[in-house]
């Protein structure tokens, strides 16, 4: 009896050391550089152009491609100073995560990590070919610079004028919504635009440039299990 205490007791000192002194492999993440074209003041980059370019030079498989997080800085005059682009994709049958940042020279930085994460979502195209139609110089109208960003969602939620300006977003124009109410497991991409510095000089309104809009792609807003709009 008392054997078999002490080797229980080695044993748990045992565990004890690996949970304190073992440290797991960090993954290595492989940072690089890419060059596309620039674009000058005033305009915006073709994601689309952007995906292509992503696909050629790394070695991710286009078909398996999630988009994680689309995020865009706006100037006000509706240059978009930065692009981030978070998604993943397979290689080798290995799940990668990648991050891009895109500028208007046209340099591309990104990095690239294996991630053992059970990933699903839409292909990135499904949000950056809307993306890319939004007319930000109007949205801007030289008066605050913007944000964009885009957050997955799969809970039960309702979306109302509450929490901002509601729309449908379709080949670059917004359709206004009322309402809109999602089921549980309805894994969707909610587009976020809020505005940031204001010109002190300038008199903008609530009306004119409102505190968000919450914007769904018309692949989005038919996973949704009740729509009413304005």
């Amino acid at each position: 009896m008392k054997k078999i205490t002490i080797a229980v007791w080695a044993l748990l000192i045992c565990l004890v050391l690996v949970h304190y002194f073992y440290t797991p492999e960090t993954p290595e993440v492989v940072k690089g550089k890419i060059s596309t074209a620039s674009y000058p003041p005033g305009s915006r980059p073709d994601l689309t152009n952007l995906w292509d370019t992503l696909v050629h030079e790394q070695v991710f498989s286009n078909e398996s491609a999630v988009l994680l997080q689309l995020n865009q800085f706006v100037d006000k005059d509706g240059t978009v100073r930065c692009t981030q682009l978070y998604y993943a994709g397979s290689v080798d049958g290995e799940q990668h995560v990648y991050e891009a940042y895109a500028y208007p020279s046209g340099d591309v930085l990104y990095k690239d990590q294996k991630l053992d994460l059970p990933l699903e979502g839409a292909h990135p195209l499904a949000i950056c070919r809307e993306v890319t139609g939004i007319d930000y110089a109007d949205l801007t109208r030289e008066k605050c610079t913007i944000a964009l960003q885009t957050f997955r969602n799969e809970g039960e939620r309702r979306y109302d004028e509450t929490q901002g300006g509601l729309r449908v977003l379709s080949n670059g124009s917004f359709r206004p919504l009322k309402e809109a109410t999602f089921p549980d497991g309805a894994r969707r991409y909610a587009i976020e635009i809020v505005p940031g510095a204001v010109q002190p000089e300038e008199n903008t309104t609530a009306r004119e440039i409102p505190d968000r809009l919450i914007a769904f792609t018309e692949r989005d807003i038919a996973l949704a299990d009740s729509v009413v709009y304005a």
